[in-house]
């Protein structure tokens, strides 16, 4: 595995060929954002199976730990999840719970489906490799996820965390502070424990100061900007172009 894993965020474009560009691009990973965004089911089904079949990992962004969308992403494909604001570990629980088969959790079986591109395998082999390939991930960006990181990643089936900086400077009172010494106290604290207890560590972010920090305490996953920043960005560049 790479040293850095390079990832971005799908906000809002709901283009099912979206993962075949990242994947040209030379990203490891995205992440779909089922929380801020507005993406319906249909949309997300066919994102997941192209990032399917073109080998690339997408995680998504729960809007909550409840079953209903937790078994649908899983039954679309997804590689993994990731809860926004896990403050506890029974926050994360409920997720391990519904993404992953017994022994470990008690997610609903149904296998001709996308997420064995339609051809199940002897079921108990099946649910075994399931339960390792998928990623679960708590967002830790309250002060309160600081405060459990280890309780929470030490939660079983609990696969690591990702940082989101911009709602934990928020409650820390300091977002007008784009190198806030709490925001990187934090960053480096709790990717300790990630490494302490052989889990992923990750970030959410596209300040230069904070990716700085997360690269050198050896953070894996680095999810910067969007498609929007990306699509804005590139159309800047190409208006600065024709007015040279």
């Amino acid at each position: 595995m790479k040293n850095r894993l390079a990832g971005m965020m799908l906000s809002e474009i709901p283009f099912s060929s979206m993962p075949v560009i990242l994947k040209k691009s030379g990203f490891d990973f995205f992440i779909l954002d089922n929380e801020h965004g507005g993406f319906d089911y249909s949309d997300i089904s066919k994102i997941i199976m192209t990032a399917k079949l073109c080998n690339i990992e997408v995680i998504i962004r729960l809007a909550d730990n409840s079953r209903r969308d937790i078994i649908k992403f899983m039954d679309m494909g997804a590689d993994g999840l990731m809860l926004q604001m896990t403050n506890t570990p029974d926050d994360i629980k409920k997720v391990v719970e519904y993404a992953k088969y017994a022994p470990i959790g008690k997610r609903g079986i149904s296998t001709m489906r996308a997420h064995t591109l339609y051809d199940p395998p002897a079921l108990l082999d099946y649910m075994k490799q399931a339960n390792q390939a998928t990623k679960v991930l708590a967002q830790i960006e309250t002060i309160q996820g600081v405060k459990n990181a280890r309780e929470i990643m030490q939660a079983e089936g609990v696969d690591g965390f990702i940082m989101g900086p911009n709602d934990l400077s928020c409650e820390m009172d300091c977002v007008n502070n784009d190198n806030a010494q709490e925001v990187l106290e934090a960053i480096e604290n709790v990717t300790k424990i990630a490494h302490d207890l052989d889990k992923v560590s990750g970030i959410i972010t596209s300040n230069q100061n904070y990716l700085k920090k997360s690269k050198e305490v050896d953070m894996k996953m680095f999810c910067v900007g969007s498609e929007l920043s990306m699509l804005k960005k590139a159309g800047i560049q190409t208006v600065n172009l024709i007015n040279e």
